[in-house]
């Protein structure tokens, strides 16, 4: 559920003719206390923060002037509660009669307070109401207007800050100009006058930005002080930051992380200050792709301290960002939502994501892989260490040595009855069996049929799976994964007869693919397990009994197909 009192709360906006969005709009977003805009690059990420940005921004007339698509008109519409004391005085109590039904007109006036209206916003600012979005309308035509009256702009007294994916630190001259901008420029000025003028609190710098950049910090880097200091030769000012055994470090000469944690650390800290009449609480703060500085855990610990700064002041936090970090940390929070900028069917639309699916859609969409962080891309999941000889070996021939075990697929194992404790259901919608799509979202599962021979009978026997096994392939095939029953008995009775009688130097009695291969006299002479009589005959499989044994092929052809998307082949 969304939490209430922040600046973006209950607001739903479409974007209409903006840059990458087309007359038909991005359809309807909305946000929580953090959201989390993710796409591809050039996807249209940035031109959402651009959105806020402007209709934020207080004295702008020409609001789109530079966001024209073609001779398009840009609108932006917003959708949002409607003011229930506005809409009081225009639904008054104590008046009844005339084109509005019921008691009085605020009993028929009261059901509008729980419905959202929308507006657009053309480029000059001004706001039409639209009347389609009025619900259950069966009064005379003042109820529009009335409804009009009773809106409320709901960026009204909004503002933002921005930290742009390209920023910097940089020595400065002295200036009388207080501003951050959102590439960072300013900042070396705006630390000065925080710390060499009186009539600013220097503390801010001193005290609490610097507990700021420890707690981003903590465990990697402690800081002791900051200092800004001119050089005598340039006239430049320059930020320097003491750390323990290393002295004074010049900011403008450090990696670009602790440029970046500086910037946002002063843009949350300082520019409230010189900007005077802003309200935390009603801060909409952007920052974007902060993963281009941060190493994993350094990013983590930067999002967590955004969360907590957010929480105890209120604001609303954008971020846009291809971090898969970002990803996994928004889904285990309630008030974080993700924001999936992308193309479809020739137009750019946003969508809110709000499970397993849409998630794992947009790992797809960035092309993450269990690989970047050295795990297999997909998880083959079979009864026994056996299965695996005979698969790895089928793969290795039919992609013709293309498709490796533990770079492109691996191996685990269920083990017959303990089938029952897994399933492969979304993490949202999962029990307490063992959730095998955490374990990897790219999933196949193979399954001995267990057919057994008719005596006498001249048809195909049954199949004997039971009912975990039924349920579980419907869960792999629902979430597009592959599922393969053996044809025959198990998974030995895909190696056609010759190669058996070649391993065993004899004509062994080998009826059909129902026969109990592993329980033969002869082969187990040869073989204590079935471990062992599967590595035992692996030489012996070749790619012609692949294409002409039973459903072999086919199977082979599907599955590779699957470990290829699974892989981006």
């Amino acid at each position: 559920m969304a939490e209430q009192h922040h600046p973006l709360y209950d607001i739903d906006i479409n974007i209409k003719s903006v840059k990458c969005f087309s007359t038909e709009g991005s359809g309807k977003f909305n946000f929580e206390p953090i959201t989390f805009v993710i796409g591809k690059n050039n996807s249209g990420k940035s031109t959402v923060l651009d959105v806020l940005e402007r209709i934020s921004r207080e004295g702008t007339t020409k609001i789109f002037a530079d966001f024209l698509r073609f001779n398009e008109t840009p609108r932006i519409e917003l959708s949002s509660f409607l003011d229930e004391k506005k809409l009081e005085r225009e639904f008054p109590r104590n008046v009844s009669g005339g084109d509005i039904r019921g008691k009085s007109h605020w009993d028929y006036g009261k059901k509008f307070s729980a419905k959202k209206f929308s507006w657009e916003v053309s480029q000059d600012l001004e706001a039409r109401f639209m009347v389609d979005s009025v619900p259950d309308w069966d009064g005379g035509p003042t109820i529009v207007d009335r409804l009009s009256r009773a809106f409320t702009n709901p960026f009204s007294g909004k503002w933002s800050l921005r930290v742009r994916a390209e920023r910097d630190v940089v020595p400065e001259a002295r200036s009388t100009e207080r501003a951050l901008a959102s590439t960072g420029a300013g900042l070396t000025n705006l630390v000065r006058a925080f710390i060499h003028s009186d009539d600013l609190p220097r503390h801010l710098v001193e005290v609490d930005l610097l507990n700021d950049l420890n707690a981003i910090y903590r465990g990697d880097s402690e800081f002791t002080n900051i200092l800004c200091q001119e050089n005598e030769k340039s006239g430049l000012w320059e930020i320097y930051l003491t750390e323990e055994g290393k002295g004074d470090i010049r900011l403008s000469q450090s990696g670009s992380s602790l440029k970046t944690a500086f910037i946002i650390t002063a843009f949350l800290r300082l520019v409230p200050i010189v900007s005077k009449n802003h309200n935390m609480a009603n801060l909409i703060f952007c920052l974007e792709e902060p993963e281009n500085n941060f190493h994993p855990a350094l990013l983590r610990r930067l999002i967590e301290f955004l969360a907590d700064q957010r929480k105890e002041k209120g604001y609303s936090l954008m971020v846009t960002t291809h971090s898969p970090i970002c990803i996994d940390w928004a889904a285990k929070r309630e008030d974080a939502t993700i924001l999936h900028v992308r193309k479809e069917q020739g137009r750019t639309v946003c969508q809110n994501v709000l499970d397993y699916g849409g998630r794992t859609s947009i790992l797809e969409d960035l092309d993450v892989r269990g690989s970047d962080i050295l795990q297999a891309n997909g998880v083959i999941w079979v009864e026994g260490p056996s299965d695996r000889v005979y698969i790895r070996k089928w793969i290795d021939l039919a992609s013709k040595g293309l498709l490796r075990e533990d770079t492109h697929y691996t191996f685990l194992y269920y083990g017959g009855k303990v089938l029952s404790h897994f399933e492969a259901l979304p993490p949202d919608e999962m029990g307490d069996r063992i959730k095998m799509l955490l374990i990897n979202r790219n999933v196949a599962v193979v399954m001995d049929s267990d057919r057994r021979p008719n005596p006498g009978k001249n048809r195909k026997p049954r199949s004997q799976l039971n009912a975990t096994k039924r349920r579980l392939i419907e869960e792999v095939e629902n979430r597009g994964g592959f599922s393969w029953v053996t044809c025959g008995k198990e998974i030995e009775n895909y190696v056609p007869k010759a190669g058996w009688n070649l391993l065993s130097g004899s004509d062994l009695k080998i009826d059909d693919e129902y026969t109990d291969i592993p329980a033969m006299a002869d082969l187990i002479a040869i073989t204590k397990t079935k471990v062992d009589l599967a590595h035992a005959i692996e030489p012996y499989i070749t790619l012609e009994q692949i294409e002409a044994h039973l459903d072999l092929g086919e199977k082979m052809d599907d599955f590779c197909a699957h470990i290829r998307i699974w892989n981006g082949l």
